[in-house]
């Protein structure tokens, strides 16, 4: 299951749910929920499987990077990639209620497959091209799409319901998890046996979870009512996020930290070339660090996040994006670099659990899953918009200059919010409906 660009929402987003109950929360997750077999035997082959996504998503820009020696070929590839996630998800979301979510998933991890093997078939035949990336990369983003908001809806079916938030817990922990282990393998495959290795062993994966798939078996559910079409549904919910300030601030603020922020990690094999003089296969320790500082930063807010409030968690956030570019740009030794992108992956998670946080906790439940979607919606735009644009920068400028755009953006952003007295608005116990 490759949903890179979504990992860090998962985690937050299971820890919003948790940040924002009014119930005392544990300590530590209760293990009785691998007493279900269905549920145990997916969540080892989809920690496999993402693991080696992000192989795959270590390799193949560091690939594209070497083929063409440009920033602007990478961001262009990841803009190609995201886009039909941009166009397909919210849809996806409400479809994900009416259909049967098991062969939905058994169709997107399909597809996933054949571009994985097809991308591995043209390496070996030494025919792989830049624009064949790009094909490859825009089909795998469209099953993606309609796969990750399916993904999420399926996981608590193979539980109990009073099982079924420590399985999303648990299935948020593993994406987070898999961010920092994935690129760290990744570094051990590729100086061992080359990209064409972690790619294989991505599309390898698809198979078990095929397979799997088929098998579990999920609680009885009830589908969503058809009363409304999907066009009315979205438009509603996009009317209800509009007439609060709150939440178009949320969703802004998602396109600006993913913009911005998060559109680094996409073009990380030319930050390893130009910045670090590295072969670009070094993006795997930048992208090791960069998962590390999120399940750092996920561990902090699971501990301390009712305790902190929401805007606090932002300025946080907000500090941390300028610090985090800044060394990036400033620096030219690969291991603070690596600080420069653990710092990174904390801004992002920080941010993340305070957005998910203010929708989780204050939208009536009838909204609650558009509201999600269409903050989703400003993550995944940002990052198609930024990585390009920071790629045709490096290519144009410099990337070290592009960076240090990026970070003035920030520091104007947190100017605008704390001039216009905004931030206080991230703190909002409930709307009115």
């Amino acid at each position: 299951m490759s949903t890179g660009d979504l990992d860090g929402e998962l985690e937050a987003e299971a820890i919003a749910r948790d940040n924002s109950s009014g119930s005392p929360r544990p300590s530590r997750l209760s293990g009785s929920v691998f007493r279900h077999k269905s549920f145990r035997t997916f969540f080892i082959v989809a920690s496999i499987s993402n693991g080696a996504a992000w192989m795959q998503l270590v390799a193949v820009p560091a690939l594209l990077f070497d083929m063409t020696d440009s920033a602007t070929w990478v961001g262009f590839s990841t803009l190609v990639n995201t886009m039909p996630s941009v166009l397909f998800t919210a849809w996806a979301g409400v479809i994900a209620d009416r259909v049967s979510r098991k062969r939905m998933l058994i169709a997107t991890q399909t597809v996933q497959m054949i571009a994985s093997f097809s991308l591995f078939a043209l390496y070996v035949a030494d025919m792989l091209s830049p624009w064949w990336i790009i094909a490859i990369g825009f089909l795998n983003g469209v099953a993606t799409g309609f796969g990750a908001p399916t993904w999420q809806a399926f996981v608590p079916s193979l539980v109990p319901e009073e099982d079924m938030l420590d399985a999303v817990r648990l299935n948020s922990v593993q994406f987070t998890l898999a961010r920092f282990i994935g690129p760290a393998l990744a570094g051990v495959v590729i100086t061992a046996f080359g990209p064409g290795a972690a790619i294989f062993g991505n599309a390898s994966t698809f198979i078990l979870v095929i397979v799997v798939l088929a098998v579990v078996t999920t609680r009885p559910g009830s589908t969503a009512s058809r009363e409304f079409t999907v066009m009315t549904a979205l438009k509603n919910g996009a009317r209800y996020m509009w007439r609060h300030t709150p939440m178009r601030l949320a969703v802004i603020m998602a396109f600006i930290s993913s913009c911005f922020g998060q559109a680094v990690q996409f073009i990380s094999a030319a930050v390893a070339a130009r910045i670090f003089d590295r072969p670009s296969t070094d993006n795997a320790g930048l992208m090791m660090a960069l998962g590390l500082g999120s399940v750092l930063a996920s561990i902090v807010s699971a501990r301390y996040g009712k305790q902190m409030k929401r805007s606090t968690a932002i300025r946080q956030a907000l500090v941390f994006y300028v610090l985090s570019t800044v060394l990036i740009a400033a620096t030219s030794n690969y291991f603070l670099g690596m600080v420069g992108f653990f710092l990174g992956g904390m801004a992002h998670l920080l941010m993340a659990v305070a957005l998910n946080t203010l929708i989780q906790g204050t939208v009536p439940d009838r909204v609650r899953g558009r509201a999600v979607s269409f903050y989703l919606l400003g993550v995944l735009a940002g990052i198609p918009v930024g990585s390009f644009t920071l790629g045709a920068l490096g290519d144009l400028v410099s990337l070290r200059i592009g960076l240090i755009a990026y970070a003035i953006v920030f520091v104007g952003v947190h100017f605008v919010l704390r001039t216009k007295r905004l931030f206080p608005l991230f703190d909002v116990e409930k709307l009115d409906d």
